[in-house]
């Protein structure tokens, strides 16, 4: 570890914000992924914990084939009428995924023939007007891209044909409702299939476009949720392209951190740390307007298995730091109106500003740098300004009058009362209060001396 100085010279925080800055006012959804269409779960008792955490909608599915046994005959299960009003009754709203093969169509795989394609279609129908009233996003497919809940990976082709399809018949039943299509794996993002089914004029079938964004198999600074950022802006950049240089509106409706015990698998306090970042993040990008973190509880207790640790809470319901992260962050990504950031001089020290819910305002600080902290150095613009408050996300608060003195670097030296010093790391910082006019005036490397300590994940 190394200490290195980074003093600036004082920058304020710049009064005329970029022209988008105040685009990524709220709502945003706030959502996670759940099971209850697979059985899985306490209703009630999942409810109220998704509802503690701040989350606002949750995503589920209503399978093809457990709606369609018998060629056109169609079925609710009664389970899935209850986790939808459950829901609802819970102040949440439900995205229903319309997916999966059929046994009686195309031998169980995707539908890609016209009788196939006709069949989905009126399933879509039944469960659009099933629910006229109930649930206004529906999502069609789920990583068309890949095998999953069929038999063979689609292509962006016959996807667009399908959804070409669907689009306009559940729109005739319901104007109202909104559709996501697209919900291709991170790999249908990154080799060409999504950008084919946009060339494709699949845009004009759908209401919004949604992708799934996992980068948890990566390495480095890929890895994590700037860079994450980062690669959704090019994807913005070239959905845009393909729609003539309009705005797409995006959708994120699965992405995550596991956390079992292999190369892949993320310690619970980082991935905690990543997921207060990324819906801070995502505020700051106009055309993204919700996030659906896959999931909400873990889908079993094998802690060497990735499809067991998704959650932010254990199979039994037990928080996961990624739960107390979440309701530390999720009324302001929701509701905060993002107001730009501070220029810290470093890309990787991170200062985002908010105008909180209850119309005050609120800072993210936080440090993306693997090692080590940084020291933040806050600015006051007058003398007698009242303390503020300060929380690390997912943990208690605490009242935080302004005065700093350096007795450490420069013994003797002298008091400095209209500056706040605060040292950061992965898990953001929630600064609230009075910081109008307030400025950054510099950011100074500290080591952390927990991180010289062995990680029990690397033993």
């Amino acid at each position: 570890m190394r200490i290195r100085l980074m003093w600036m010279a004082v920058m304020t925080v710049l009064p005329t914000l970029p022209p988008t800055a105040t685009a990524a006012a709220g709502p945003f959804v706030v959502g996670a992924c759940t099971h209850f269409g697979q059985n899985k779960g306490l209703l009630p008792a999942n409810l109220s914990m998704m509802r503690q955490a701040g989350i606002g909608s949750f995503r589920d599915e209503v399978g093809w084939r457990a709606v369609e046994k018998t060629k056109g005959q169609y079925q609710m299960p009664p389970a899935w009428d209850e986790f939808i009003d459950e829901g609802l009754r819970a102040g949440m709203e439900p995205l229903l995924i319309l997916d999966y093969g059929n046994p009686l169509y195309d031998g169980g795989d995707k539908p890609r023939s016209a009788e196939a394609i006709e069949a989905f279609t009126r399933y879509a129908e039944f469960v659009v007007r099933h629910f006229k009233g109930r649930v206004k996003w529906y999502e069609v497919w789920n990583e068309w891209d890949i095998a999953i809940g069929s038999k063979t990976a689609g292509s962006a082709d016959d996807y667009a044909a399908l959804i070409q399809a669907v689009y306009p018949r559940i729109k005739a039943i319901d104007p109202s409702i909104t559709v996501f299509g697209g919900a291709p794996t991170p790999g249908g993002v990154k080799n060409g299939w999504l950008e084919r089914l946009l060339e494709k004029g699949a845009l004009a079938s759908m209401d919004a476009l949604s992708i799934h964004t996992y980068t948890y198999s990566e390495s480095g600074r890929a890895r994590g949720p700037e860079a994450w950022a980062e690669w959704m802006a090019q994807v913005e950049a070239m959905a845009q392209r393909v729609n003539g240089g309009k705005p797409v509106p995006l959708e994120v409706t699965e992405t995550g951190w596991p956390t079992q015990i292999d190369r892949r698998g993320t310690p619970p306090e980082v991935a905690a740390a990543y997921l207060a970042r990324l819906f801070l993040l995502a505020r700051t990008m106009p055309f993204l307007h919700g996030i659906w973190w896959y999931d909400f509880q873990d889908d079993g207790w094998n802690a060497s298995y990735n499809e067991n640790n998704f959650g932010m809470v254990r199979p039994d319901l037990t928080p996961k730091p990624a739960w107390f992260a979440m309701s530390a962050v999720a009324e302001l990504a929701a509701h905060g109106e993002y107001l730009g950031a501070v220029d810290t001089g470093d890309p990787d020290v991170r200062i985002l500003r908010f105008r909180s819910p209850d119309g005050g305002q609120t800072w993210a600080l936080w440090s993306a740098h693997p090692d080590d902290g940084w020291q933040v150095t806050l600015n006051a613009p007058r003398p007698g300004m009242p303390p503020l408050t300060v929380r690390e996300a997912g943990r208690g608060a605490y009242q935080r009058a302004w005065g700093s003195r350096n007795w450490t670097d420069a013994p003797g030296g002298a008091e400095a009362p209209g500056r706040i010093d605060l040292v950061v790391r992965g898990m953001p910082w929630l600064v609230s209060g009075d910081l109008e006019g307030v400025s950054l005036a510099g950011i100074q490397r500290r080591e952390a001396a927990e991180l010289a300590r062995p990680s029990l994940y690397l033993q």
